[in-house]
């Protein structure tokens, strides 16, 4: 078993082989689920490829028993997600992708900080002007990858959909904090076959291409690097669970992104656009 307690900051470990996850006795049960092959199979170029029967596990709601549930104190609400490292098809293995909602009254969406403790999570955020319209209407306004290695806290911003892709050969482990007043939506991004852009691993050439499910033109897709941002709990040297735990105030940016608009952003620093082809 490999020990992830300290990059989480709680107690964790993983076996590699089986990607069996082990919490210490001081750790609340968490809510258990996955991910089938049947239902990635719907946002796939490939949808008949062979795949296992479970591609990736979550487990929701998770804390310390000595400390106070978060979710019920301060609406926050932390995950630690295992994802097989395998090829889907022509594709890497990647999740199913999904919108936030927008918080009422607000004019943005949830936002969410997904932090890494095992291997390389390649991130595609999308922006679309409608996230009810389906592909033929919808218009992808932006699109940005990022990559997360062991110890970044990746913020996913308002207005972004999220796909991780991992493109390495073993398992990637990541938790996350995101607001417990929500519920992700997944269905345009179904209708679509997945989000704009797949990537390819091409035989050990990986290359972006356009899903040509969707019918108007496209946006370059822009490349961004991880920033911390102290003020948002967000640096290298404290695991995002500790953060959240010794101050939930910091995380408050998560149930109230449209005050912190300006912090949420000075986590991803745009640095130039990648080339993409036609599929």
């Amino acid at each position: 078993m490999k020990d992830l307690s300290s990059l989480a900051g709680i107690p964790v470990k993983l076996d590699p082989g089986s990607l069996h996850i082990a919490f210490g006795p001081e750790v609340r049960d968490p809510l258990y689920g996955t991910r089938s092959a049947d239902q990635m199979r719907r946002v796939l170029l490939d949808p008949e490829c062979e795949l296992p029967e479970i591609i990736y596990w979550m487990m929701r709601d998770l804390g310390l028993k000595s400390l106070p549930d978060l979710k019920q104190t301060a609406h926050l609400r932390y995950d630690i997600s295992v994802f097989r490292g395998c090829n889907f098809g022509r594709e890497f293995m990647k999740t199913s992708g999904h919108y936030h909602p927008y918080k009422p009254h607000s004019g943005v969406s949830w936002p969410e900080v997904y932090e890494v403790l095992e291997g390389t999570a390649l991130y595609l955020l999308q922006r679309v002007n409608d996230i009810n319209l389906g592909p033929d209407e919808v218009e992808v306004e932006d699109a940005i990858i990022v990559e997360g290695n062991p110890g970044d806290k990746v913020i996913m911003p308002p207005n972004y959909g999220h796909v991780t892709i991992n493109t390495r050969p073993g398992a990637l482990v990541m938790d996350n904090w995101v607001s417990s007043d929500f519920s992700s939506v997944y269905g345009k991004v179904e209708e679509a076959r997945g989000f704009a852009y797949y990537l390819l691993h091409g035989d050990g050439q990986p290359r972006w291409v356009r899903n040509p499910m969707y019918r108007k033109p496209l946006p370059p897709l822009r490349k961004a690097v991880v920033r911390e941002v102290p003020e948002l709990g967000l640096t290298r040297d404290v695991p995002v669970f500790i953060s959240g735990a010794r101050d939930p105030g910091k995380l408050q940016w998560l149930n109230y992104p449209e005050v912190f608009g300006e912090l949420i952003w000075q986590g991803l620093e745009i640095v130039g656009e990648v080339p993409v082809e036609e599929l």
